[in-house]
């Protein structure tokens, strides 16, 4: 076996791996000292392999990185028949583990929105606690009652199961490239920002009457759209029929020809600010940089 290149984390090896699979390039993970490393079972593969890996450091959130994976089973965290415990439940599988530890912030976010969900639709009296507790109210109420949550809480307010569907699916793929190669804080930090610009000017335009995590998801696509084009190194990118796709859903809106009410404002202001954080992230440069 010929060592290729180490990681901190399983992910990237084995996405790696399964990229080179794809290229027909025979490779292992193997965990050496807490280092998942990727070896050749070749020695003559070692030039292409090499060249693939440096694109592969260089814009690790590559779609082909990612379509080799699914391709393959998504075998991301995989390990060695030797690392594997030979019991355990279904949730302290090394996949799982893996998926919590590189999301917790995506994942967190899914799990609040789900269980605000089943409150609204479990029982009258549950559906009472939540519009009593998370609907946004007017600026001046807030500062009376000091409940500044209730800036936030509109995002976890869906109100039918393709409403959640919808958001939740977009959410799911947009925020974890944030969060798996700008950390954590960018994610949340990215996530309050929006969720403020586009709360508070739908509740200025339209009123407190609004939920869900739209706004949000505009947001997150302005900015991993306008990253893709700002900083390109950093791997980020969204397809022109999904950006195109997600504008024409914004006008169709605003031409209120649906039969629910669009909160436009929120979409609007979400996709907005977004674009404009991506500006600030793009402007910090090598300080923010992509986390690998």
């Amino acid at each position: 076996m010929q060592m290729l290149v180490c990681f901190s984390r399983p992910q990237p090896a084995h996405m790696l791996m399964d990229y080179l699979t794809a290229q027909r390039i025979s490779s292992i993970v193997r965990e050496v000292d807490g280092q998942y490393c990727v070896e050749l079972e070749h020695e003559h593969d070692m030039a292409q392999a090499k060249t693939i890996t440096q694109h592969f450091i260089d814009a690790p959130n590559d779609p082909r990185y990612q379509a080799a994976s699914w391709d393959n089973g998504s075998v991301d965290s995989r390990m060695t028949s030797a690392s594997k415990p030979s019991t355990q439940q279904w949730w302290q599988s090394p996949q799982i583990m893996v998926q919590l530890r590189t999301y917790p912030l995506t994942y967190l976010t899914l799990t609040l929105n789900i269980i605000v969900f089943a409150l609204m639709s479990v029982s009258y009296e549950t559906r009472m606690w939540v519009d009593s507790h998370l609907f946004i109210v007017p600026i001046n109420e807030l500062q009376q009652t000091s409940q500044w949550w209730r800036l936030l809480t509109p995002d976890f307010l869906h109100f039918s199961l393709l409403h959640i569907a919808f958001n939740l699916l977009w959410w799911w793929i947009l925020a974890r490239p944030i969060e798996q190669y700008l950390g954590k804080i960018s994610l949340l930090i990215t996530f309050v920002v929006i969720s403020l610009s586009a709360n508070m000017g739908q509740l200025y335009v339209d009123g407190p009457n609004f939920g869900g995590m739209s706004g949000v998801v505009y947001g997150l696509l302005g900015f991993t759209w306008w990253l893709g084009w700002l900083k390109p190194q950093w791997g980020f990118k969204v397809q022109p029929q999904i950006v195109g796709f997600m504008l024409v859903w914004l006008v169709i809106g605003y031409a209120d020809v649906l039969f629910v009410s669009m909160a436009n404002t929120a979409h609007t202001l979400g996709l907005v600010s977004g674009c404009l954080l991506a500006l600030l992230w793009s402007a910090l440069g090598s300080q923010i940089g992509s986390k690998r």
